[in-house]
C-alpha cells in the first residue's frame, strides 16, 4: 500500500501533537511554550520533511531527538 500525502500528513501531525503534549507534562510547561519550541526545532523539520521519512520512526526516539535538541545536546 502506497501511503498518500494525506496519510502521512496526518501521521506528522499525531506525531507532533504526542511530541508536544509529552513535552508539556514532563517538563511541567505551558503547551503554548512546548508547542512554539517543538515547531522551532530542528526535530520537527526532520519529522515533517517527507523525503527523510522520519514519520516512520518511533515516536519515543523522535521525541528523544526533540528533548536533547531542546535541551542544548
Amino acid at each position: 500500500m502506497q501511503l498518500t500525502d494525506e496519510l502521512i500528513t496526518g501521521t506528522i501531525n499525531s506525531i507532533s501533537g504526542f511530541i508536544v503534549a509529552k513535552y508539556a507534562e514532563q517538563y511541567n510547561t505551558s503547551l503554548e511554550l512546548a508547542m512554539e519550541t517543538f515547531f522551532n526545532s530542528n526535530a520537527y523539520k526532520l519529522l515533517s520533511d517527507k523525503e527523510t521519512g522520519y514519520y516512520f520512526d518511533s515516536i519515543p526516539e523522535m521525541f528523544d531527538m526533540f528533548v536533547d535538541e531542546a535541551n542544548g545536546h
